[in-house]
C-alpha cells in the first residue's frame, strides 16, 4: 500500500479517535460535575459504570473485529487498543476507586487467557505488571493527578506491559505496524492526558464559581437556590430509592425591632451570628444536616433522616434552648433573639420537593400565631 495512503488513512483515524475520547472525557467530567441535573446527581454512580463499561466494550468489539475479521496490512485499526489503554487508565486516575481496578484487572487477564494461546511467560508477567500498575494508579490517583511527571510514567509502564501482552498473541504484525502503534499511542496519550487535566482545571473552576454562588454572601451558609436545588435533589432520592429527609424552616422572632433600634449594620451582624450558630448546630446533629439562608430573617435546615414528631420537636427545642444563650457584642452585648420554628418530613402523599417546604411554613405560621419562640412539628399520622 502506498505510503500516501497509509499517511492519510492513519491520520484520519488519530483524529477520530482522539474526538471519541474527548468526548468520553466530557461526559464522564460532566456526570460528577456539581452542576448536573438532579436525576444525574441521583444516579451518578450507575450512569458512570454504565457508560464506562458500555465505552469499554465499545472499544473491545472492534478491537475484536479488527484483529480476527479483518486483513492486518496496515494496522489502522490498532488504534482502538490504544483507545482502550488510555480509557483504562483514565477511568482508573479519574474515579480512584479500587472496584473499578480489580473489574479492569479481571477484564485484562480474561482478555489475555482468551486471545493469547498459547500463553507465554513474558505475556504472563506483562498481564501482572499490568494489572499491578491499575492498582497503584487508583490507590495513588490523587498524587498521580497533581504530579505530570509520575502521571506519565505510570501510564508508561501501564502501557508496556498492555502491548508486550498484545505482542505474545502470535498475531500477524511487523516492525513497522509496532512503530506505527507506537507514535500513534504517544500522540493519543499526550493529547488526551493534557486534555483531561485541562477538563479537570476547568471542574475544579466551575465548581468553585458553582460553590461561590451557592453561597448567602451576607451569612456564609447556603442561600435560597441552593435550597431549592437540595429539595429537588432529596425528593428524586426519595422517589427513586425511599431515601427520608426532614426540613425545619426558622424565623427570627421580631426582627423588624432590632433593625429600627439598632440600625441595619447591626441587624447583619445578627444575621451572621445566628447563621454561624445554626451551621455548627447542623453540624452537631447525629445526622447530615444542611444550614440555609432563605432570605431576610428566614433559615433553614434540611436533615437526611426520618424525624417523628417527639424527636423533631427535641432537635427544635434544643436550638431555641441554645439560641437564649448567644450573645451580641457587637451590636447590644445584652441583646437577646428568639426563633419561631416550623418542621415537616417527607411522605409518599407530597407530590413535588415543594411540598415538604409548605408544610414546614405552615407549621412554622403556626408556631408564630401560638405566640412565638416556639417550635411546632408534622404530626406523625400526617
Amino acid at each position: 500500500m502506498p505510503f500516501t495512503e497509509i499517511f492519510t488513512s492513519f491520520t484520519l483515524s488519530l483524529i477520530t479517535n482522539f474526538i471519541v475520547m474527548v468526548g468520553a472525557t466530557s461526559f464522564f467530567y460532566w456526570l460528577n460535575a456539581s452542576t448536573a441535573t438532579p436525576f444525574v446527581f441521583a444516579h451518578r454512580r450507575l450512569l458512570t459504570l454504565i457508560t464506562g463499561f458500555g465505552f469499554m466494550a465499545f472499544l473491545f468489539a472492534q478491537m475484536l473485529n479488527h484483529a480476527y475479521y479483518t486483513h492486518l496490512q496496515t494496522g489502522y485499526h490498532w488504534t482502538y487498543l490504544n483507545m482502550m489503554i488510555l480509557t483504562i487508565y483514565l477511568l482508573n486516575l479519574q474515579l480512584g476507586l479500587r472496584w473499578q481496578a480489580i473489574v479492569d484487572a479481571g477484564l485484562i487477564v480474561v482478555y489475555y487467557l482468551t486471545f493469547g494461546a498459547p500463553l507465554t511467560i513474558l505475556g504472563g508477567i506483562a498481564t501482572l505488571i499490568a494489572c499491578v500498575t491499575l492498582y497503584i494508579t487508583q490507590a495513588n490517583a490523587t498524587r498521580l493527578i497533581h504530579n505530570r511527571l509520575l502521571k506519565y510514567t505510570v501510564f508508561a509502564i501501564f502501557a508496556a506491559a498492555i502491548l508486550t501482552m498484545v505482542a505474545q498473541m502470535h498475531l500477524t504484525t511487523d516492525n513497522w505496524f509496532w512503530f506505527r502503534q507506537l507514535i500513534a499511542l504517544s500522540i493519543m496519550a499526550v493529547l488526551c492526558l493534557e486534555f483531561d487535566q485541562l477538563m479537570r482545571l476547568t471542574r475544579q473552576r466551575t465548581d468553585e464559581i458553582h460553590e461561590l454562588a451557592s453561597i448567602d454572601e451576607l451569612t456564609g451558609v447556603h442561600n435560597f437556590g441552593t435550597f431549592n436545588k437540595e429539595l429537588d435533589k432529596r425528593f428524586a432520592e426519595f422517589q427513586q430509592n425511599g431515601v427520608p429527609y426532614s426540613v425545619f424552616e426558622g424565623d427570627l422572632d421580631h426582627f423588624k425591632q432590632i433593625n429600627d433600634t439598632y440600625g441595619h449594620p447591626s441587624g447583619n451582624i445578627v444575621l451572621k451570628q445566628l447563621a454561624l450558630e445554626l451551621d455548627a448546630f447542623a453540624d452537631t446533629l447525629p445526622f447530615p444536616a444542611t444550614a440555609y439562608r432563605l432570605g431576610g430573617e428566614e433559615f433553614a435546615i434540611i436533615a437526611q433522616t426520618p424525624l417523628n414528631h417527639a424527636q423533631a420537636m427535641q432537635i427544635g427545642e434544643r436550638f431555641l434552648t441554645l439560641l437564649k444563650l448567644v450573645r451580641f457584642p457587637k451590636a447590644d452585648p445584652n441583646l437577646t433573639i428568639t426563633c419561631s420554628i416550623g418542621q415537616a418530613h417527607v411522605s409518599a402523599g407530597d407530590y413535588s420537593a415543594n411540598d415538604v417546604y409548605k408544610k414546614a411554613d405552615r407549621n412554622l405560621y403556626a408556631a408564630k400565631q401560638n405566640g412565638r419562640n416556639c417550635v411546632r412539628a408534622q404530626a406523625d399520622n400526617e
